[in-house]
């Protein structure tokens, strides 16, 4: 009889250009059973899409480095990732918000001070 091999943790990617909340949402992820692909650039997170290992859910800082969450989302999108999504910034506008409703994306408030962000992951993922 052969071994059950352990079915491979979800993949959960990070996008977030400040390093301090990249590594604290990294360990918060991890210690909930997820494998991270932590990127800090929209580019990074593009070169990260792998179709043999897909997301099971993507959290996306808005307001990166060298772009905007909610077209780092669009492209993502473009290239055929299906994940859910949820969009992680301060006070966002009505403009993004309309932006982020049109693309199934929920919003969470920075800063992350509680378990908001992953109860929305957990229903993300759970509902997929």
């Amino acid at each position: 009889m052969s071994p059950v091999s352990p079915s491979p943790r979800p993949v959960l990617l990070i996008v977030d250009d400040d390093p301090d909340v990249l590594r604290a949402l990294t360990f918060m992820a991890d210690t909930r059973g997820f494998e991270v692909a932590h990127c800090r650039t929209a580019r990074e997170a593009i070169a990260a899409v792998q179709p043999e290992r897909p997301f099971a859910c993507m959290v996306i800082d808005q307001m990166l480095s060298d772009d905007r969450g909610i077209e780092l989302l669009a492209m993502l999108r473009a290239r055929g990732t299906e994940a859910p999504a949820i969009l992680i910034t301060s006070a966002p506008s009505d403009v993004l918000k309309r932006k982020a409703a049109a693309a199934g994306a929920p919003i969470v408030e920075k800063p992350l001070l509680d378990e908001m962000l992953f109860t929305e992951i957990e229903r993300l993922t759970c509902a997929g």
